[in-house]
């Protein structure tokens, strides 16, 4: 008793601004290496301003060090983020100037470098990027907007008004740190009553210094997080800054992503962009709630901030100390650059017309926010850019045409996975004669087919499902973001259908064969896609009351369903096709296979072609259909040729 007694005291002896301090030491000795903290100090000091002895960073500096894009204006709200994360775990002490111990915080912690010694789960991290965006309004009447530039606080009042300890220096403790940057604008809460969630990622910061009591004393004073809104506007100019910077790696050079912003970039990355805010339902005049804002990233969009990781990577390298540089050598020039990898859109100079394509940049940096495509066991991170996948163009019906038998000819052959899209406009049956639209976004469907289309339709039934490995995936782009994932204990239903019979099916239930019956078409899953016959037209259905299928619905789109006013997202659309491609997808498997999946399925198509032309050398006495009969026999032409043989299934 007389211990614990002891241990309170010392608590209340103890200040926030120190044990921040002691947390932003933590994180030096604990979740780095020492020359990774010399890289840091370095690139730190030769930017740095200095105001009464305290060195700080200020908006315009990050965003020069960081290169990011003046198009995007995503600037102020990377500066917002930094200054509420700098000063973990008290909220209280946000925002906070941006000294070398706040920024080692902030670095820390979205490098997600603070896994070594706090172990929290991803969830905590979300929390953290929610509050560093959101205002906080009592009324909440419209969305809180910063305030003008003219009102904001200069850097020098700032840091006359704190002056936090260094990382490396000690000083007296300035106590009672309340500055107010614009951006914030917090008032107070209408119920004071009401408790906060606990922040478990702050908790156990704290919980190695024993001084929980002393953050639940600081919670008091933070503002309630369901009182909370990310305004509309801030957050996409932040998810268009994450389209832009998705392929970005540690040691890439920042200044290339900021290249090439021309009109149609931008129109397509705001566009991208305005499809995944959409499915974050923000409310009219308030901006995006916390619960919205956690779904959407957890349920939808799992690698949507990954790229803020490499984002701030970029700290822990200086190139003045680059030690792969022999000492003799001549000092960098500021022109060098870093090499880049290219596009993983690997182009092809047979079709001209291949060019006006649905995979777009924008599009393929929208699909690296959900989508795996290589099996955790061999990729310690599986999305499209970490995996170095490459898309090889293998069908577009805008020139191979909407023939299904050119579908069979460029698409069965193809050994390695597939990526779907389609596009297309609402037919005259499903739109809303009450919506009003000058200018209606096309729908965008996509599936990714982790395996090739003329597997075995029962294949999929006896295999057992593996959770490290990539799984047919079925999504919406546009106009807003949907994910449809694989239902791990589906064992009747089919993830994809090819016949030439009844056309292109996704998660549709297939009625069985009969030689008395003609083929019948797919039925339509709870959520499901299918296609006709002459691709002029497809069917969308997303009606989890049925039950489960091949996949599994889309939380977000499930409840706005539920809403009357929501009529656009109906429980089944039909729409006419405007384009459809699919495109072949190259993983590296292994360093043993040197040929990739583009060299297989040319030798395979030149196989066919040659093998068709012997057919047609074959001479059977004028007997045309005693010829015909022997290779329906042999099922090389009929019914059950090509990709018919088999159903085509995943």
């Amino acid at each position: 008793m007389g211990q614990s007694h002891s241990t309170e005291e010392t608590h209340q002896q103890v200040s926030i601004e120190e044990l921040s301090h002691e947390v932003a030491l933590r994180f030096a000795s604990k979740c780095y290496t020492h020359l990774e903290v010399a890289h840091f100090k370095d690139n730190f000091k030769t930017l740095a301003d200095h105001q009464d002895g305290i060195e700080y960073w200020k908006e315009e500096t990050l965003c020069r060090f960081l290169c990011l894009p003046d198009e995007v204006h995503a600037g102020s709200i990377i500066y917002q983020m930094a200054t509420y994360l700098g000063a973990f775990p008290f909220p209280s002490l946000a925002p906070c100037i941006l000294t070398r111990e706040a920024m080692l915080k902030v670095v820390t912690i979205m490098t997600e470098r603070y896994s070594r010694i706090l172990k929290r789960g991803k969830q905590d991290k979300i929390k953290l990027l929610f509050r560093c965006m959101a205002v906080f309004d009592r009324r909440m009447s419209a969305i809180v907007t910063s305030p003008p530039e003219k009102e904001k606080p200069t850097m020098e009042q700032l840091v006359e008004e704190q002056k936090p300890v260094g990382m490396v220096n000690e000083g007296d403790v300035v106590k009672d740190i309340r500055s107010h940057v614009a951006g914030f604008a917090i008032d107070e809460p209408a119920n004071d009553d009401e408790e906060e969630d606990d922040d478990e990622l702050a908790l156990a910061a704290l919980e190695s210094l024993d001084a929980i009591e002393v953050f639940k004393q600081d919670q008091k004073v933070d503002r309630k997080i369901h009182h909370a809104r990310v305004p509309v506007d801030n957050f996409r100019k932040l998810v268009m800054l994450l389209l832009v910077i998705a392929p970005l790696e540690a040691q890439d050079n920042l200044a290339y992503y900021s290249e090439g912003m021309t009109k149609k970039r931008l129109h397509d990355l705001r566009d991208t962009a305005n499809s995944i805010i959409a499915a974050y339902e923000p409310d009219q005049g308030y901006g995006i709630r916390y619960s919205s804002f956690t779904k959407a990233i957890l349920s939808s969009m799992p690698y949507l901030f990954d790229p803020l990781n490499a984002l701030f990577e970029h700290f822990l390298f200086s190139k003045s100390l680059d030690l792969s540089k022999h000492r003799d050598s001549a000092a960098p020039s500021p022109d060098d650059k870093i090499p880049v990898k290219g596009s993983p859109i690997v182009s092809t100079s047979a079709h001209p017309n291949q060019a006006a394509t649905l995979l777009t940049q924008a599009r393929l940096s929208h699909l690296s926010t959900f989508l795996s495509v290589a099996p955790t066991s061999t990729s310690t991170n599986p999305t499209i850019f970490k995996s170095n996948a490459r898309f090889h163009p293998l069908y577009s019906t805008t020139t191979h045409g909407t023939s299904l038998s050119s579908f069979s000819r460029q698409v069965m052959s193809w050994q390695a996975p597939t990526l779907l899209l389609i596009s297309g406009n609402p037919s005259e049956e499903s739109a809303n004669p009450s919506q009003e639209s000058p200018s209606p976004r096309p729908i965008i469907f996509g599936a990714f087919l982790p395996t090739p289309w003329d597997k075995p339709s029962s294949s999929f039934a006896t295999t057992p499902f593996d959770p490290s490995a990539p799984h047919a995936t079925l999504f919406q782009l546009s106009p807003r973001h949907a994910l449809f994932p694989s239902n791990p204990y589906n064992h009747t239903t089919p993830p994809s259908h090819f016949s030439a019979k009844t056309g292109i099916a996704l998660g549709c239930i297939i009625p069985p064969s009969s030689r008395t019956t003609s083929s019948q078409l797919p039925i339509l899953g709870p959520i499901s896609l299918r296609i006709n016959t002459d691709m002029s037209t497809a069917t969308f259905q997303h009606d989890p009351s049925q039950g489960l299928g091949a996949f599994l619905p889309d939380p977000l789109l499930e409840s706005a369903q539920k809403r009357p006013a929501l009529a656009s997202f109906p429980k089944k659309l039909d729409f006419d096709i405007d384009m459809l491609e699919v495109w072949g997808v190259d993983v590296p498997d292994s360093a043993s296979d040197t040929e990739d999946a583009a060299a297989k399925q040319k030798k395979r198509l030149a196989w066919e072609e040659a093998e068709a032309a012997r057919r047609r050398g074959v001479n059977f006495g004028g007997d045309k259909e005693g010829a015909r009969a022997l290779l329906e026999m042999a099922g090389l032409v009929g019914d059950h040729a090509g990709g018919g043989r088999s159903g085509g299934s995943v």
